[in-house]
């Protein structure tokens, strides 16, 4: 989903290896760093700058649960911080992001606890005393979430995969760095440009029309185009304006005044992934074309035919390698930028995923509100058998 901001973040752009002299003049009182432990030499290269002596948590990458969440506050509370820097991917920011926020309000914990059985999203009540929550500087290492700049974050529960949201889990302080960046394998680039080019067009698809469509054309047609360069041509510097658009699809214009559950992949997905142990992005790689097949087959509940053609035409335009129609496009290009899909699901796990994703997001929710177990399940069949429509490239694009 999508969730309106009211805690304003503020967004830093740097060359490589800069983070290291400019982060303390945004950090305030005593501060702590959470960082990926698998992250040792932007780490040390911190701590040699302006973050030198400061107290260090080290996190798994992994999805994040109620435990990692306690350690996250702990830390902070036995050294009393004022200030959390978080650097690593999408599951360590949303630790810090949670944490921080948990040390503001620490009821919040037993309002998740108590109400995690109830749906799919959990909207956390507002922090009374939000002077208690420390200041948060994320530092994002991968492209794609832009947890940094999110006003939600994932926690997975006893009874499954939670996404709580607050203005107050946007991030005070977003700082790109380069650098940052330069480790992540290119397939990963590519995977979280997807994943934000699915976030604009899944919302687009499901909303009607308004005012901030061109924004919304221009902004996937940017993204698309950046990622055919960066899987021909990649660079630090392309690198770069891949986690800035990947930021721009939370703060910029494309998706004001939207469904903020116009993106029905987006639930299914999140069970497919929990329930099968998968990557979300290779949930999501698998699903997205048999659910746009369904829209361009008129299956209204998924979202709308002619604004997902529209956006298609717009966001491909200019590359006529790719197929015209969505959802054969879309599989083309999944192909072509070599983001791996699910294989090997049991019909009991298909079962098992579209009643999640109906418990969980469904009935009377407006998330998959009007979708049927059997629309969910044709889905899932064809995405896990990876029966999808085939894009082959023509030499001459064809346009409807």
């Amino acid at each position: 989903m999508i969730a309106d901001r009211t805690w304003k973040t503020r967004c830093v752009i740097l060359g490589p290896g800069m983070t290291a002299k400019y982060v303390g003049s945004v950090v305030r009182g005593r501060v702590g760093l959470i960082t990926d432990a698998s992250l040792d030499v932007h780490r040390d290269r911190l701590l040699n700058g302006d973050l030198k002596g400061v107290q260090v948590l080290e996190l798994d990458a992994t999805p994040v649960n109620p435990g990692t969440v306690r350690a996250v506050a702990e830390f902070i509370q036995q050294h009393r911080l004022d200030t959390v820097v978080g650097l690593g991917g999408g599951s360590v920011l949303d630790a810090v992001k949670l944490g921080a926020m948990f040390v503001g309000d620490p009821s919040l914990a037993i309002f998740v606890e108590r109400n995690a059985n109830r749906s799919g999203l959990l909207v956390l009540p507002p922090v009374p005393h939000s002077s208690k929550r420390p200041k948060t500087v994320l530092l994002p290492t991968t492209v794609g979430t832009s947890a940094e700049v999110s006003a939600v974050a994932c926690l997975d529960t006893g009874v499954g995969r939670r996404l709580l949201a607050s203005p107050q889990l946007a991030g005070d302080v977003a700082v790109l760095d380069a650098g940052h960046l330069a480790t992540l394998p290119q397939g990963l680039v590519l995977e979280g440009l997807l994943e934000a080019f699915l976030r604009v067009a899944g919302v687009i698809t499901g909303s009607s029309a308004n005012m901030f469509d061109n924004d919304a054309y221009r902004l996937v047609a940017r993204i698309v185009r950046l990622g055919e360069d960066v899987r021909r041509r990649d660079s630090p510097e392309k690198r770069l304006e891949a986690a800035r658009l990947s930021m721009e699809t939370h703060t910029g214009w494309s998706l004001i005044g939207r469904n903020p559950y116009g993106a029905k992949h987006w639930y299914v997905a999140n069970e497919l992934a929990y329930l099968t142990g998968a990557r979300k992005m290779t949930a999501t790689a698998s699903l997205i074309a048999p659910v746009w097949q369904e829209v361009g087959n008129g299956n209204v509940t998924w979202g709308d035919a002619s604004r997902l053609d529209k956006l298609w035409f717009e966001a491909t335009l200019g590359l006529p390698h790719l197929y015209p129609d969505p959802a054969r496009g879309v599989a083309q290009l999944i192909d072509e930028w070599g983001i791996p899909r699910l294989t090997g699901c049991t019909e009991e796990t298909v079962r098992d995923v579209a009643a999640a994703s109906l418990r969980n997001w469904g009935g009377v929710l407006p998330m998959l509100k009007g979708l049927s177990l059997g629309d969910v399940m044709h889905v899932l069949s064809c995405a896990t058998r990876n029966d999808l429509p085939e894009g082959t490239p023509r030499s001459a694009r064809e346009r409807r």
